[in-house]
C-alpha cells in the first residue's frame, strides 16, 4: 500500500496537462482502490476473528485463575517447611497430569466443572 501511495504521488506529480488523461495514473489509482478494499475486508475478518479468541480466552479463564492459585500454594508450602519445596518443573506435571486425568466433556462448562472438582 505504501508502495501504491509513493507510485501515485509520484505520477501526480510528474504529470502533465489534465491528469484525468494519464492513463497510467488512472490504472494505479484502481489498484489502489482495490487494494485498500481487499486490506479493509482483511482487517475486518481480522477483528471478527479477535473478537472470536477473546471470547473464548474469556470463557475458559476460570481454569488459569485456578491454576494460578494452585501454583502459589504449592509455592507458599516452603514458607510452612523448607522440605516442601517444589519447582516450576512440578507444578506443570502436576497441573498437566490434572488436565490430563480429569473427566472430557463435550461443553466448556462441564469442562472446566471437571478440572475444577
Amino acid at each position: 500500500l505504501r508502495d501504491l501511495e509513493d507510485k501515485i504521488l509520484k505520477l501526480l506529480k510528474e504529470s502533465e496537462g489534465n491528469i484525468l488523461d494519464d492513463e497510467v495514473l488512472i490504472n494505479t489509482l484502481n489498484n489502489s482502490k482495490l487494494t485498500s478494499g481487499v486490506i479493509a475486508g482483511r482487517v475486518k475478518e481480522a477483528e471478527e476473528t479477535e473478537i472470536k479468541i477473546n471470547a473464548a480466552r474469556e470463557e475458559w479463564r476460570p481454569a488459569p485463575v485456578r491454576g494460578s492459585i494452585l501454583y502459589f500454594v504449592i509455592a507458599d508450602l516452603a514458607l510452612i517447611d523448607p522440605m516442601y519445596q517444589y519447582s516450576l518443573s512440578y507444578f506443570t506435571q502436576l497441573f498437566n497430569y490434572c488436565i490430563d486425568e480429569s473427566e472430557k466433556a463435550d461443553t466448556v462448562e462441564q469442562r472446566l466443572e471437571n478440572l475444577m472438582t
